[in-house]
């Protein structure tokens, strides 16, 4: 990866506020702060997209719909907003996010499936509601003979049927990115390879890597799992002495498949594989909490989860593969939340803020929790 470098020409430099990160969350910050009036620079270390929001997978898949809780109504209900929020965008900038509400077909491989397919069928009735309480998306039940006619998986992995809902979607994560960094460079300052290496808390203002500074009245962390270094030694007492976070490789792949869009996701196992436009399917991915070397170099001996997508979709298997991509994806270890994000103030650090998705989910929530924060600090 070509990494550029930002060296400054030591002009001052300030803002309302500071994002530092360029991947989905920075650039909604920004955006979000920019239609409210704010003067927003962003400092990206690398290039827009270099971390984990730059993938392939792009599933925008809900939390099942039984054990309800606060968690999965947010999500709910971002996932609800997300194809206004991304046709907005689109209409500002021109870009194609790829967006498409695809469904979501899941195989039922062993005999206690069907018990816990049953106790999520009555909670997608029960929560997955339209503003007026009535049923807007559902998840319904499939006999293995039925599988057939809803799509491309084999019925052969689904012995005891399997469960499709219509609520699950896709998005092109890069197309949703090229769009973002589009608004970003029209109404912010984006700087890329500018690395931020001193938040200096509670003195306004960062300090980076060629030693130049930059005034903000609010900065805002947003830098994936490489932000739990930066925020560690500040947020560690709120954690007990633990750590706040810790990164998680993926890996994903995508494939050239002809096929008419109108496929659903297919996932098991932690296998996923989604159906993008343009005759490309994107399969992943994997969770390796240990690594050696570059986070972002593709690993060749570990493509199971390729393995096991085309055991769910044999007619992938003469696809050919067009890209590899690996990076690291950030999950929290918060004592009291667990992997859910923060969205919130860096405590007792006046003007710091930190935004780290929540593990898998931040494609489907990033435009809705920046929302959240942005509001509560321009209120």
């Amino acid at each position: 990866m070509i990494q550029p470098v930002y060296t400054s020409n030591n002009a001052s430099l300030s803002c309302d506020i500071l994002v530092v990160g360029g991947g989905v969350l920075g650039l909604w910050v920004a955006r979000h702060a920019a239609l409210a009036g704010a003067s927003v620079i962003i400092c990206e270390k690398r290039k827009v997209g270099a971390g984990a929001s730059g993938g392939f997978l792009g599933a925008l898949m809900p939390h099942m719909p039984d054990g309800w809780d606060a968690k999965k109504q947010m999500q709910y209900e971002a996932l609800c907003d997300l194809p206004n929020v991304v046709a907005r965008l689109e209409d500002d900038t021109g870009g194609s996010c790829g967006f498409r509400r695809c469904g979501r077909l899941m195989p039922m491989t062993h005999d206690k499936m069907p018990d816990n397919a049953g106790r999520r069928i009555i909670g997608s009735g029960k929560h997955w509601l339209d503003e007026e309480g009535q049923p807007a998306y559902s998840m319904r039940g499939l006999e293995a003979s039925e599988v057939v006619d809803v799509g491309w998986m084999t019925p052969k992995i689904a012995p005891f049927g399997a469960t499709y809902d219509d609520f699950s979607a896709r998005v092109n994560p890069r197309g949703y990115l090229s769009a973002l960094k589009k608004f970003a460079e029209e109404n912010c300052r984006l700087i890329e390879g500018a690395d931020v290496v001193d938040l200096n808390p509670g003195e306004k203002y960062v300090t980076l890597a060629d030693g130049s500074t930059i005034s903000a009245e609010n900065t805002i962390v947003t830098a994936g799992y490489e932000a739990y270094p930066m925020l560690q030694p500040l947020m560690v007492e709120m954690n007990e002495g633990k750590s706040i976070g810790r990164g998680v490789k993926g890996q994903a792949v995508l494939l050239q498949y002809e096929h008419d869009d109108t496929l659903p996701i297919v996932y098991h196992d932690r296998s996923y594989v989604v159906p993008h436009a343009n005759n490309l399917v994107a399969i992943g991915s994997t969770s390796q909490g240990i690594w050696e070397g570059d986070p972002h170099a593709f690993d060749e001996e570990n493509m199971s989860f390729y393995e096991n997508a085309l055991k769910l979709v044999p007619s992938l298997a003469n696809a050919p593969i067009i890209g590899k991509w690996a990076g690291v994806r950030p999950r929290n270890t918060l004592e009291d939340r667990g992997t859910d994000p923060y969205y919130e103030a860096v405590p007792g650090v006046d003007g710091l803020f930190a935004v780290i998705g929540g593990f898998k989910i931040t494609l489907g929530i990033g435009h809705e929790i920046t929302k959240r924060l942005v509001a509560s600090i321009l209120e």
